[in-house]
């Protein structure tokens, strides 16, 4: 049940408020009254409450009128109602369930009585939220679960199953090649073998950020020098598709971060912008003061791009479908999922700007110094 629960009084009686606002502000609940129903809806739409208590009987809108009315918004239609009514009969009764009613409490009220029935159904409500709350992470849950296996069985186990195949060929001599053509086969596989173990490698800093199992160790870095080891790191790759890396970082920047996270973050972001461009393009990366002892990296290329509903939905977890590099690279947007868990974790913002045919550009922002940083 929640602290100091919210329930809002509803009755045209201000010495019917006052009696039962007693009784439940001395048992620790945080009361509202509303004298008609105008009113009453008017504040259920402005704060979130745990329980109405209304009377049926008031001048203008009765208490039936403004159930349905609050049962037919979505915004106030989880909101528990208990009926104050002066009557008992059968009829009277089913008519306060009919409209919406979750109970209600006969006129003039017993204060125990009142008090049970509104615990009992601020309990219910509490306990309904957990149980969907806990449904939406377990319906999600199994979505991750069948998107990780299919991670395995098409991302990894494919690409696996050929560069076992193509080495039985060699080592087998079963195929006969000319030097070049032997040198060029084994840089395929060695393409293939970095893309596929960066992808396990992405798979398994996931999975220990979803367990809560990953260990960040913050301190002080020198932020030009992480970004020149992730130029160097993709320096043969860059020049496979003559692809041209730059940095335009003026100055020395430093960050208070874990320095795995950040070197996975710009690995993620730098291969995927060697995906998407095209050859003879340009990926550059910058760096500059942002706000409130943030600093804002970019990693630029003039490749393909996105259109806006991509954009929307990159870093969303497993909900973006494949895309295919310029020269049938397979990306599966992992590496932006962790980028972005990633830099949540050191408090700061990712986002990304991008015109198809013209290339994207992706922010991040990271701290500075050691302020509310570590998690």
């Amino acid at each position: 049940m929640p602290q100091n629960p919210k329930i809002l009084l509803v009755d045209d009686n201000a010495e019917n408020i006052k009696v039962a606002a007693e009784i439940l502000r001395n048992h620790g609940y945080n009361v509202s009254f509303a004298q008609d129903g105008s009113e009453a809806l008017a504040k259920a739409k402005k704060k979130d409450f745990d329980l109405i208590v209304l009377d049926i009987m008031m001048s203008g809108m009765d208490g039936f009128q403004v159930c349905t009315l609050l049962k037919n918004n979505p915004q106030t239609n989880n909101i528990p109602i208990i009926f104050l009514t002066g009557r008992t009969d059968s009829e009277s009764v089913l008519q306060t369930f009919n409209a919406g009613g979750a109970d209600y409490v006969t006129k003039p009220f017993n204060s125990l009585e009142l008090l049970s029935r509104v615990e009992a159904h601020i309990k219910i409500k509490s306990n309904r939220e957990k149980l969907e709350t806990l449904n939406a992470q377990l319906i999600e849950a199994n979505e991750v679960k069948d998107k990780m296996f299919s991670i395995i069985s098409h991302d990894l186990l494919g690409p696996l199953g050929n560069i076992k195949e193509s080495i039985e060929l060699i080592a087998t001599d079963q195929i006969e090649m000319e030097r070049q053509d032997l040198i060029n086969f084994v840089k395929a596989m060695r393409a293939t073998t970095r893309n596929t173990y960066d992808l396990l490698e992405n798979l398994l800093y996931w999975a220990r950020n979803q367990q809560g199992k990953m260990i960040y160790r913050y301190k002080q870095l020198n932020l030009n020098h992480l970004v020149n080891e992730n130029l160097i790191l993709f320096d043969s790759m860059a020049q496979s598709k003559n692809i041209k890396l730059k940095s335009n970082i003026k100055g020395e920047f430093s960050v208070f971060a874990d320095r795995d996270s950040i070197k996975t973050i710009l690995r993620n972001l730098i291969s995927n912008a060697l995906k998407f461009t095209n050859p003879d393009g340009t990926i550059t990366i910058d760096v500059k003061s942002y706000e409130n002892d943030f600093i804002e990296i970019s990693v630029a290329d003039d490749g393909i791009g996105m259109d806006e509903e991509t954009c929307s939905r990159i870093f969303s977890k497993f909900k973006n479908e494949s895309r295919w590099g310029t020269k049938g690279e397979k990306g599966i947007g992992l590496g932006l999922v962790i980028a972005r868990e990633f830099v949540e974790k050191h408090n700061g913002k990712i986002w990304v700007k991008s015109k198809l045919g013209e290339g994207s550009t992706f922010y991040f922002t990271l701290p500075t110094k050691n302020t509310k940083y570590e998690n």
